[in-house]
């Protein structure tokens, strides 16, 4: 897995989740929501900084055994988080409101800090290994 490409894809996807909010906005007639455009926000510093230092400080993590998983459950977890955000801002904007939208956001949080449980296990089994050469 290329590092680069993953940040090119944030990258991406975060335009696309902000070019979103003001087309979704155009034709809300004026209306608009906070959760809805702060969605890129969320997109954008959850995804660019965080393989920027892979990148830079880590860039042989992609080899490491257990990557794979971090990184799908990783991106499962904001794709989940934004969605939910976005679902959020619609009904927002609409004037309706629904339970099941604070699920969205629990389950990306909860597959976010699971993500980051695995990567504190990457990289304790990386430092052991290099301690016990």
């Amino acid at each position: 897995m290329n590092l680069n490409k993953t940040i090119l894809r944030y990258f991406l996807f975060t335009a696309g989740v902000f070019l979103f909010d003001k087309i979704y906005a155009l034709f809300g007639h004026g209306v608009t929501s906070h959760w809805m455009s702060n969605a890129y926000l969320y997109l954008f510093g959850l995804g660019v900084p965080i393989f920027s230092i892979f990148r830079f400080f880590l860039p042989d993590i992609v080899d490491s055994k257990g990557y794979w998983l971090f990184l799908n459950t990783y991106n499962s977890g904001v794709a989940i988080l934004i969605n939910g955000m976005l679902l959020y801002g619609i009904l927002e904007i609409a004037g309706g409101t629904s339970d099941f939208v604070t699920w969205f956001l629990y389950a990306g949080y909860a597959l976010i800090a699971a993500a980051l449980v695995m990567l504190a296990s990457i990289l304790f089994n990386k430092t052991r290994k290099a301690t016990a050469r």
